[in-house]
């Protein structure tokens, strides 16, 4: 490339979706902050192909979603740097920045065992490698804190090959057959609708039997259905903006002495679909559901066993036996969750913030923010 010429830039990532969209305002960033960039984009879907006027560009770079080894030959024999921000195939090696998927995996089962659920199933895409990546690592985690993980294997399923039809009866058979109440991750929010048709064929409650969250937090899909989805949402506009970074270091010349870290998820949005206490004693249930629904309302420990017909030793006593932590963590945990969540959709500042989540004062909630996030409140909402 030469150095005083403006970069020609070829950007190949999927406009119909939220995910691909943040990612080119993270590419757009770095664009307008340390270009110019000349960049071509277009409409662009899941199936679209490269287009063939590809074959005698003259340009400087590439990012894309690469979803086949066809796509990533193609792109090769261009002989210009190319980043991937995907790596759904596996063993490609082509720069690369991705979210982390382990984070995710564990993300997703730190949730789902919050609901004290014992029963954990994983439903991916097959011959896709971040969704496998996602597999193995929530299986691991599963697995090493003692519980068994069910995962749906749909090749080796005959069902799955005829139809759609016979591929959603077939998980939908799948489904009924696990045990309940189950905990269910999905590799993303696509495969979880997948989920939510075929437990509606079996009258298979959600998430009463069968919690569901998904990865991607399209909220075209999450808000749309009905129950609403549970979902991670990604730092796509930091993918983005690394992705550009990494492909400008390749137009000048230099390769980085390390791959870029992968982008760790930025939140979990519970909804709905996951929305489930799964205790066996009634009192312990009543009391978890009254913390997610009261917490933000300045309820108390003393207040919470009155309500459940307790003393408030007998509610830690039981607390403590069936989950694990005292109601007072568990109403402080929810009230964390609550504000984190204010932080990221709304600009009310911090001391309303602090208000609507329930804590005494702006101050104490600064704290568990920095505490819990390692960053200030401010840092937190500026993240991408």
């Amino acid at each position: 490339m030469n150095p005083d010429s403006t970069p020609q830039v070829a950007i190949f990532i999927e406009t119909s979706k939220t995910f691909g969209r943040e990612i080119l305002q993270g590419i757009s960033t770095y664009s307008r902050t340390h270009g110019p960039w000349s960049i071509y984009i277009d409409e662009w879907g899941p199936q679209t192909p490269l287009p063939e006027w590809i074959k005698s560009w003259q340009g400087d770079g590439v990012i894309a979603r690469v979803r086949s080894r066809q796509m990533a030959e193609r792109l090769v024999e261009l002989q210009v740097p190319v980043v991937d921000t995907l790596q759904q195939v596996p063993d490609l090696e082509m720069p690369a920045v991705s979210t982390d998927d382990s984070l995710i995996a564990k993300l997703a089962f730190e949730h789902l065992h919050d609901r004290h659920l014992r029963h954990f199933a994983f439903v991916g895409v097959e011959k896709v490698n971040w969704s496998h990546r996602r597999r193995d690592a929530f299986a691991k985690i599963v697995r090493e804190q003692g519980f068994a993980c069910e995962i749906y294997s749909p090749l080796s399923r005959r069902q799955f090959a005829e139809s759609w039809n016979g591929g959603q009866e077939d998980l939908a058979d799948w489904l009924a057959a696990l045990p309940k109440p189950v905990g269910l991750f999905a590799a993303h929010d696509l495969r979880a609708l997948c989920v939510l048709d075929a437990c509606r064929r079996r009258n298979i409650a959600i998430p009463e039997q069968v919690a569901v969250m998904g990865v991607d937090n399209d909220d075209v899909f999450c808000e749309v259905v009905n129950p609403t989805l549970t979902s991670i949402a990604h730092q796509a506009k930091e993918i983005g903006y690394q992705a550009a970074a990494l492909l400008d270091q390749l137009m000048r010349g230099t390769t980085p002495a390390q791959p870029p870290s992968p982008v760790p998820p930025r939140l979990l949005i519970p909804r709905r679909s996951t929305d489930i206490i799964a205790v066996e004693d009634p009192a312990i249930a009543s009391a978890l559901e009254l913390i997610r629904r009261k917490a933000c309302d300045k309820i108390s420990v003393s207040m919470l066993a009155s309500q459940v017909n307790l003393t408030r030793r007998s509610l830690e006593r039981r607390f403590i036996k069936l989950v694990g932590k005292t109601p007072h963590q568990i109403i402080s945990a929810e009230r964390l969750r609550r504000a984190r969540q204010l932080l990221i959709d709304t600009d009310y500042t911090l001391e309303q913030i602090a208000q609507m989540a329930g804590f005494s004062s702006a101050a104490y909630l600064s704290v568990l923010i920095k505490e819990h996030e390692n960053c200030t409140p401010t840092e937190f909402r500026q993240r991408p």
